[in-house]
């Protein structure tokens, strides 16, 4: 699944659209115009256009015509078999999404939306694209992720073929509670919020159950899961705090410069160990596995549809 599905045509209106675009292929029912087409690789390509005068990015784009058409009638196929199997996604996961951006980003919700309008498009056009990327995840999970066996052979033979060459780095899988503020008013709110829920966690709530009820990050609805991340990826003010928590700890509130957060340690990946070496592995037969056999269901998906290319 690409980041293509992200952003795809604005129309003009009506008039315009008859006017000035073309269908540049046909998928079933459905078509892609150029503007589609042209938008998308516009927002894609953006750092490698960046600078180009317009004849010399209109001859960039035009090298990458075919390839993105290609993936975007992968995109149509895909989510039309989604519907087919009623994947869809619930409002509240949408919002969840929208709300991980936003925090992935730094961004208050004034400035999201204001970087949503310098790029062209509101929040429900783009809340319909995250929403697709949902189901086409979904969709993958479902059709292909779920059916990939990996063997405690076949980890072997990785790792007796390929061991030198794998990046052990140290890292952590966390869990966190987070207050965000900004004023000295929202501040000072924060810290009470977080003094409140450390009671209940000194008094022997689960951390995954304060998470839900009182946590305003993004995560909340998933326990304030974090995953597993490397060392290096970890910002020096959590890194500090990490480091002086044993598995299954968890820390005292401390600021980040975006809010207040509460950490717990789940698990620690230590560099050179057969366990970590192991995990690595089996994640690299996955993902190697999940290409493969999403290109053989690609195959077969378009085996079914009709599909025109007019470009």
């Amino acid at each position: 699944i690409t980041g293509l599905t992200i952003l795809m045509l604005f129309a003009a209106s009506a008039s315009a659209s008859i006017l000035l675009d073309r269908v540049v292929a046909v998928v079933d029912r459905d078509v892609i115009t150029w503007s589609e087409l042209y938008k998308t690789m516009e927002f894609e390509l953006a750092d490698k256009l960046a600078g180009l005068s317009p004849k010399e990015k209109k001859k960039r784009l035009k090298m990458y015509e075919k390839d993105f058409l290609e993936m975007l009638i992968d995109t149509k196929i895909q989510l039309n078999e989604a519907k087919r199997l009623n994947i869809g996604v619930s409002d509240k996961d949408l919002t969840s999404a929208i709300n991980r951006i936003q925090l992935k980003y730094g961004l208050s919700k004034k400035e999201f939306l204001e970087a949503l309008q310098k790029e062209g498009f509101t929040l429900q056009e783009y809340k319909k694209k995250v929403a697709e990327q949902i189901i086409l995840s979904k969709l993958v999970n479902l059709e292909i992720r779920s059916k990939i066996i990996v063997t405690e052979g076949e980890i072997e033979e990785y790792i007796k073929t390929n061991g030198d060459s794998i990046d052990l780095s140290e890292g952590y899988r966390l869990r966190h509670i987070f207050f965000p503020a900004g004023t000295d008013e929202e501040k000072a709110d924060a810290r009470r919020k977080a003094t409140k829920v450390m009671k209940l966690l000194d008094s022997g709530e689960s951390f995954e159950s304060v998470v839900r009820k009182f946590s305003e990050g993004s995560d909340a609805s998933e326990g304030g899961d974090l995953g597993f991340i490397k060392k290096p990826d970890l910002a020096p003010e959590f890194l500090k705090v990490i480091e002086g928590l044993k598995v299954g700890e968890y820390s005292k509130p401390f600021w980040s410069g975006k809010g207040f957060h509460i950490i717990m340690l789940e698990g620690k990946s230590l560099p050179g160990s057969e366990a970590s070496l192991k995990k690595k592995v089996r994640r690299i037969l996955i993902q190697e596995k999940l290409k493969k056999s999403l290109k053989n269901y690609l195959r077969s998906l378009r085996s079914k549809v009709f599909i025109e290319v007019k470009l």
